[in-house]
C-alpha cells in the first residue's frame, strides 16, 4: 500500500509539473435532464485522446480532466468495469466564487465509506485527496472566505463515529496545519470522535468532542457521552 502510495504521488507531482491545463472543464451547453448519471467521454486532440467525466449538475455541465488527476485515472484503469464504477461517482459543487469554483468529488465507495478529491476550476490547482474510507459530512466556511473546512467521518464501536478535519487555504490551494497548545496528541486522523467544527474567525476554528474525553492517553472512551466540549484550534 505505501508502495502504491509512492508512485501516485510522484505521479501527481509529475502531472502538476507537465501541463497546465484545468482540472475541470465547464461544458458550454445546458445539462441534459435525461443525462442523470456520469459518463466518460473521449475527445482527440493532435493526434491524442483524452478522456474526461462528464457530470451533469442542476445548473451547469461539468468535465473533469483525467489527465489532470493521475490518482483518478490510475484507479479508473485498474478498474474492471470503468464505466459501472464511473456511474457510482457524484461531484458536488461546495463552493461558488467569481474566480474559482471548488468541488468535491466522492468515488470508490464500499459501505458508505468512500474516497475523496477536492477539485478546483482554476487551471493552476490540481486535486487534493482529502479522505479515503470515509463519509464526508460537512462543511463550512470561514468569516473572510478564504479557507475552507471539512469534516469526514468513520464508523466506530462507540456511540459516536471517529473524525477527521481538513482545512483548505483556498487562494494558496494547500492544506492547512491545526494547532493547540496543551493537546499533544493526534485527535485528528480519525482518531477521536469530533461531533462538530465550525469557525471562530479566519485563523481559528472550534470543534466539539464528547465531554471526559482524555487526549493525554490513547484510551478513546470517554466519562460522559452525554455532554460536550469546545476546544479551539489555531490554523496556520
Amino acid at each position: 500500500m505505501k508502495k502504491l502510495l509512492g508512485i501516485i504521488l510522484f505521479l501527481i507531482l509529475l502531472a502538476a509539473c507537465s501541463n497546465s491545463e484545468p482540472v475541470i472543464v465547464k461544458v458550454d451547453r445546458q445539462p441534459n435532464e435525461e443525462q442523470s448519471e456520469p459518463e466518460l467521454v473521449e475527445e482527440i486532440r493532435d493526434e491524442e485522446v483524452d478522456e474526461f467525466i462528464e457530470f451533469s449538475l442542476e445548473d451547469e455541465l461539468l468535465r473533469v480532466n483525467l489527465k489532470q488527476i493521475p490518482i483518478l485515472d490510475a484507479f479508473l484503469q485498474g478498474s474492471e468495469n470503468r464505466q459501472e464504477i464511473i456511474e457510482e461517482m457524484n461531484l458536488e459543487r461546495i463552493l461558488n466564487r467569481e474566480d474559482n469554483d471548488v468541488y468535491l468529488l466522492e468515488f470508490s465507495c464500499n459501505n458508505d465509506q468512500c474516497s475523496y478529491l477536492l477539485l478546483s476550476q482554476n487551471t493552476d490547482n490540481t486535486g487534493h485527496l482529502v479522505a479515503d474510507l470515509a463519509t464526508f459530512a460537512n462543511f463550512s466556511i470561514s468569516p473572510d472566505e478564504s479557507k475552507l473546512l471539512l469534516r469526514f467521518t468513520r464508523n466506530s464501536k462507540e456511540q459516536y463515529p471517529l473524525s477527521n478535519i481538513i482545512v483548505i487555504d483556498i487562494d494558496k490551494w494547500t492544506i492547512l496545519t491545526l494547532h493547540n497548545e496543551t493537546i499533544t496528541n493526534n485527535i485528528f486522523d480519525f482518531n477521536w470522535p469530533i461531533i462538530s467544527a465550525s469557525w471562530i474567525d479566519e485563523e481559528t476554528i472550534t470543534i466539539s468532542v464528547p465531554d471526559g474525553i482524555h487526549f493525554e492517553s490513547n484510551n478513546q472512551e470517554t466519562d460522559n457521552v452525554n455532554e460536550v466540549q469546545e476546544i479551539q484550534f489555531y490554523v496556520k
